[in-house]
């Protein structure tokens, strides 16, 4: 059998986000088993994982919308990318459609859906990994920023136009609404892609109503680059980790509150706008921004993990994560990592947004004997069918076949 094309399109040529890190291992994984690939991104510079990779990339060498002050240029950019498309037709002219798929990643700092257009209009199929809710919603998150909880409107209705729920101001809600509107109308997202990669139920049940009523779902779990090791001794441990940005929505000021009635010590790895408000508590140490693989320290450090997020996330990758070290997590029930934590079993669920539900929580991880069971529990069951890479490609390769009829 012929092996297919595969062309990978996401905003960066290096790893920005959770959205770009898959990509980029998925990229390396296609090719490291002879697979054909091309990875397309919009902004550079191209990180060493693709450098060495044996697999083609096309870097456009553009700015992304956060540079707009710079060059208002970039938000025209930022609707729809005339250099994406032309680089997309060129690229395809002369390609056998039977045999290359199209795979959408990140595509809303710089890329835009142009290119998807152009693949349709030469019968190319496309695939999308849903890793945000961009496809539907104008901030991408489904959630009220204001308000600062999940968002009950039905996106794009006049209700939602109308709202200001944007982090920034109405302006740059209104710009968000207008490239929705260009990527549904030109951009046939979503009404000319019918096959969508999932990676929880709950975005699957919150998407479906906005996709093609005749679309596909595969689901297929983030890729976790860890290998196996005995399990994390959390028993010896000091504190409780939560790892991602120090942001209201992902519910650091309830975790701080929260810890505080608790009596239990904070590790919080990553940065952001409340990172001072952390840093005023004795019982918190923040350590900014640190690579992958400090980041796998830090959970080895960990008693437990706590993931109060008040949105609904897609994924949750650093639930797996501690799983895969042997660390249980204390998860927010609104969001889609809760799927892959046993309530009582392999970690907690908490009332998102409740204070004094996530301190009952941190509570139980005083008690060694409960956590180091716990810990015991998520990494059974995470062993048990684990997403390494080789397992996540070929999952993935399988999902090309079978929208591709190979």
């Amino acid at each position: 059998m012929k092996n297919p094309t595969i062309i990978l399109l996401n905003d960066y040529c290096h790893i920005n986000g959770g959205a770009s890190k898959v990509a980029i291992d998925e990229a390396c994984g296609l090719a490291s088993i002879g697979m054909n690939v091309i990875f397309i991104g919009a902004c550079g510079p191209i990180c060493p994982e693709l450098q060495n990779a044996k697999l083609k990339v096309i870097c456009l060498g553009q700015t992304e919308l956060i540079n707009a002050g710079k060059n208002p240029f970039v938000m025209l950019q930022g609707l729809w990318n005339f250099k994406a498309c032309a680089k997309m037709r060129s690229l395809l002219k002369n390609m056998d459609r039977k045999n290359t798929i199209i795979h959408l990643h990140g595509y809303t700092k710089a890329l835009t859906t142009s290119p998807v257009r152009m693949a349709n209009k030469l019968g190319f199929k496309v695939v999308c990994t849903l890793h945000d809710f961009f496809v539907a919603c104008p901030n991408g998150a489904l959630f009220d920023y204001v308000k600062c909880k999940p968002c009950p409107k039905r996106a794009m209705s006049f209700d939602c136009i109308k709202t200001q729920c944007d982090k920034r101001h109405y302006l740059h809600k209104l710009y968000r609404v207008v490239r929705t509107f260009i990527q549904k109308k030109f951009g046939d997202l979503p009404k000319g892609v019918k096959d969508y990669i999932t990676l929880s139920k709950q975005s699957a049940v919150l998407l479906r109503p906005y996709l093609p009523m005749d679309s596909n779902f595969h689901p297929l779990e983030n890729p976790i680059d860890i290998p196996k090791d005995n399990p994390v001794n959390v028993s010896a441990n000091k504190s409780v980790v939560a790892v991602g940005r120090l942001d209201a929505e992902k519910g650091i000021e309830i975790l701080l509150e929260a810890a505080k009635q608790a009596g239990v010590s904070l590790t919080l790895v990553g940065d952001g706008p409340l990172r001072p408000l952390a840093e005023s508590y004795d019982f918190c140490k923040v350590t900014g921004w640190v690579s992958p693989a400090q980041v796998i320290e830090e959970l080895s450090q960990a008693r437990a993990l706590v993931f109060p997020s008040l949105w609904y996330e897609t994924y949750g990758l650093v639930v797996a994560e501690a799983a895969a070290r042997g660390v249980a997590a204390i998860v927010s029930d609104v969001c889609a990592a809760s799927e892959r934590v046993l309530d009582g079993k392999t970690g907690w669920h908490m009332r998102s947004g409740d204070v004094s539900d996530l301190a009952r929580c941190l509570g139980i991880t005083k008690d060694d004997e409960a956590i180091a069971k716990a810990g015991a529990e998520a990494y059974s069951l995470f062993w048990s069918s684990p997403p390494i890479k080789a397992a996540h490609t070929q999952g993935l390769l399988n999902i090309y076949r079978k929208i591709m009829g190979l």
